[in-house]
């Protein structure tokens, strides 16, 4: 496993990250390795997302979504 080291992290950014590490009951390094993750496989999923051909769905998404919040059909439908 490598080690990683991050230089010129802003007090109150270090501050944030205890905080939310601590909230979590994780130690820094357990939450920043999370929150890298995190940010890594959201930023692939875009990607790959941005790599898909539009998909024709009929109707207007906001209209199917407001149709789904009436009830008007289910995930079956």
């Amino acid at each position: 496993m490598s080690t990683l080291q991050v230089k010129k992290v802003p007090d109150e950014l270090k501050a944030r990250l205890l905080r939310q590490a601590r909230a979590r009951g994780l130690t820094l390094s357990e939450f920043v390795l999370k929150a890298l993750e995190r940010e890594l496989e959201w930023s692939e999923w875009q990607e790959r997302l941005s790599k898909r051909s539009p998909v024709d769905l009929g109707l207007p998404a906001a209209r199917l979504l407001e149709e789904a919040q009436e009830g008007k059909w289910t995930a079956s439908s």
